[in-house]
């Protein structure tokens, strides 16, 4: 998802959760405003939470990589609306 897109996603759905996947220190480094930072390595321990999200889940890393990690696990664990 590129940021016009997830500018247009926030706009139009106050549901959206900005999850971001990076360390705590990359987290407190810079991170877009309103996201949650729950580090790669302890999303499994928050899936049962994010599986209750009303909506989409915007997942957030630096390149990418850790983002499709983590959208792999959370789909495993059931959950569906992510981007």
């Amino acid at each position: 998802m590129i940021v016009s897109q997830l500018s247009l996603l926030l706009a139009a759905d106050d549901t959206v959760r900005l999850l971001d996947v990076r360390t705590p220190g990359e987290f407190e480094n810079a991170h877009i405003a309103g996201a949650y930072n729950v580090p790669l390595d302890q999303l499994h321990e928050h899936a049962g939470e994010l599986r209750r999200a009303r909506g989409p889940v915007v997942l957030i890393c630096q390149s990418g990589r850790r983002a499709e990690q983590a959208e792999q696990l959370l789909r495993r664990s059931g959950m569906a609306n992510m981007h």
